[in-house]
């Protein structure tokens, strides 16, 4: 009778041995960005956990709570150290020049941005998985790449001479090509540097630079998106990958799917919204902050689309001649057709 009560019980619990849980320790991106607490937690926290029945428990944390700086993050997961991790993959274009095709400067439209990421995206996978021995779960955009001055300027022009943070190489040359100097500092040391006056502007996005501190020590705001959009890419290391079952597999794909087009589909908002609350305009996250908004004109448009084509994408093309540029020139080049030859 005890043995078959025994085999009874058995048989009653196996279907739920079958149910595999994991523990993912997960690496988020800047904590005082708009990304971060407004998408990136929640999904680790609630929605994964909720989706997968409970079968996924998820400890996150920013890169800079972890004292960790933004390019560090993809080798940490390389490494193991974290099983996921999320960064601007910008931060890492200076060791690995074929991640910048998927960001450039001076494009507006999030619609356009989400199809360059797409179809360069099989490529970048594959980069991911060579440089950083990581599965490439998904691409996001913080607000489109803006700049913040505490100097007066009045367009394009007036960036000449000047001091500008800038993250990304392609963002680098074009601060160059436009006759300013590219300076590298970290997000968080930006409001410091603009009040002693080590920098005289700054390229972040119209949310992360409000939320950042940005915007209090600024005096002008330009929404120019001379950095592009700055996607961050979702990278999960290969063993780690490996190690979770096909059903699990399949439902982080989805899920994370799913986060992106949250994300790409709140981008005009989320931008608009940022706009707003560095110009004294309703803002829902916090107090507004009254910086002088700075006119786009046609000129300086057209001026931003020649610099892109005539200096800043050939200089990418001399970084990563060879297959890398023969891929870009196949997927992406030919989305920006219309808006290079304006």
């Amino acid at each position: 009778m005890k043995t078959a009560l025994a085999a009874a019980l058995l048989l009653s619990t196996s279907g739920v041995a079958l149910a595999q849980s994991y523990d993912l320790n997960v690496v988020g991106s800047l904590s005082t960005s708009s990304l971060y607490p407004t998408y990136e937690l929640p999904f680790w926290t609630e929605t994964l956990p909720a989706a997968s029945g409970g079968r996924i428990n998820v400890t996150v944390q920013a890169f800079d709570r972890l004292g960790l700086g933004g390019a560090a993050v993809y080798e940490m997961v390389e490494q193991g150290v974290y099983d996921i991790g999320t960064t601007i993959i910008d931060y890492v274009a200076g060791d690995e020049p074929r991640v910048e095709g998927l960001d450039i400067p001076a494009i507006a439209d999030p619609a356009l941005a989400r199809e360059i990421s797409i179809a360069y995206r099989p490529y970048l996978e594959r980069v991911f998985d060579e440089a950083f021995d990581s599965v490439l779960l998904g691409v996001a955009p913080f607000t489109a790449q803006v700049v913040f001055c505490k100097a007066e300027i009045n367009g394009l022009d007036d960036l000449a001479g000047l001091r500008i943070r800038g993250s990304g190489r392609m963002t680098m040359d074009f601060i160059e090509a436009v006759g300013g100097t590219g300076v590298s500092i970290a997000f968080n040391e930006v409001p410091v540097a603009l009040d002693r006056g080590v920098i005289d502007c700054g390229i972040t996005g119209t949310l992360s630079g409000f939320f950042g501190g940005w915007s209090e020590v600024s005096t002008h705001f330009y929404p120019l998106p001379i950095g592009g959009w700055d996607p961050v890419g979702f990278a999960m290391n290969n063993d780690s990958w490996n190690n979770l079952d096909e059903e699990t597999q399949t439902l982080l794909r989805e899920q994370v799917a799913a986060l992106e087009d949250q994300i790409w589909n709140n981008a005009v908002a989320d931008n608009q919204l940022g706009i707003a609350c560095n110009t004294g305009g309703e803002c829902a996250v916090g107090t507004a902050q009254n910086l002088t908004l700075v006119e786009i004109t046609e000129a300086d448009q057209r001026r931003a689309v020649e610099l892109t084509r005539d200096v800043v994408l050939p200089r990418w093309n001399e970084r990563c001649a060879g297959e890398c540029a023969e891929t870009f020139a196949a997927t992406v080049a030919p989305l920006l057709d219309a808006v290079l030859t304006e």
